[in-house]
């Protein structure tokens, strides 16, 4: 049943998965922009858009869904870059990436997942208390490839209702589980009032890694504009907690916690100013307007 713990593997020969770049076509895409998507949902364009539509939703989309916008990275020569944590809160990683978060001033967006929130929202509120943004990463992080619309509107209603709930703030972005964006993900998305944070620079090193390799990935690969992509949770690890993909998840995100004060005091040292998804978009959004 959705909504419970159940595997997250897509399937084999799944046509309903869309990369992160090339949702467009089932999404039914009007406008791009560069670094980010600005889409509205207009069925009446394209009939190709419209059977791939009717595939994976036979009722229709919703009316007046308006313009959203979907975000891997902001063109901008200032020196911003946005932080997202991905996957909690939890009781362990999430107390300590605040702290580091606190220790060098930075600022976060908090990707949640509304099973985690339900269960911590003493977490959800420290994370709001301390200056950070809240984000619905589904109610338990299902991979959202293959699911039904049905399915895929319910993942992201329970999350955003859950973590709303807990933070008292309604979250601006969506962030799909794996990054897969699939066209009723963006409608559910959009009917919610959602816009979409991808990203544009991840932890780096496979595998389990070093603090020190994936600190000096990320000062290395890291520039203006750029939306990074940690994890404060284990996902779909979180219902198994004693298995392999809970353990190794586990000993990936206590690695990235280790780097972090270290990446990001050199982060700042390039005059690199760390900051939420939205902070970043409407820094960048003044500039243009001034100029």
């Amino acid at each position: 049943m959705d909504g419970q713990p159940a595997s997250s593997m897509p399937r084999a020969g799944d046509a309903a998965v869309l990369s992160r770049r090339g949702f467009l076509l089932g999404a039914g895409a009007a406008s791009l922009i560069t670094g980010g998507v600005t889409f509205g949902l207009d069925r009446r364009s394209d009939a190709q858009s419209r059977d791939l539509e009717d595939s994976a939703n036979p009722g229709g989309w919703p009316p007046g869904l308006g313009q959203r916008r979907v975000v891997w990275s902001v063109p901008t020569t200032l020196p911003v870059v946005a932080l997202t944590f991905d996957d909690g809160p939890d009781p362990e990683l999430t107390p300590r990436v605040l702290d580091a978060l606190a220790a060098s001033g930075a600022r976060a967006t908090f990707n949640m997942m509304g099973w985690n929130a339900a269960r911590h929202p003493d977490l959800v509120r420290a994370v709001v208390d301390a200056g950070h943004e809240l984000g619905n990463h589904t109610w338990t992080h299902l991979d959202l490839a293959g699911r039904s619309a049905s399915q895929t509107r319910h993942q992201l209603d329970l999350g955003r209702r859950m973590i709303e709930a807990a933070g008292g703030v309604r979250p601006r972005w969506f962030r799909p589980p794996r990054g897969n964006l699939t066209g009723a993900a963006v409608c559910a998305a959009a009917e919610l009032g959602h816009d979409v944070l991808l990203w544009s620079i991840a932890r780096g090193p496979a595998g389990v890694g070093t603090p020190a390799a994936v600190a000096n990935h990320l000062v290395r690969v890291v520039g203006p504009g750029d939306v990074v992509g940690l994890h404060d949770g284990i996902g779909r690890g979180t219902f198994d907690a004693d298995g392999s993909l809970a353990r190794h998840l586990r000993a990936r995100r206590l690695v990235e916690l280790a780097a972090l004060p270290t990446a990001l005091r050199r982060l700042q040292a390039r005059g690199i100013r760390l900051v939420t998804a939205s902070q970043l978009v409407d820094a960048v959004a003044r500039t243009q307007i001034r100029a």
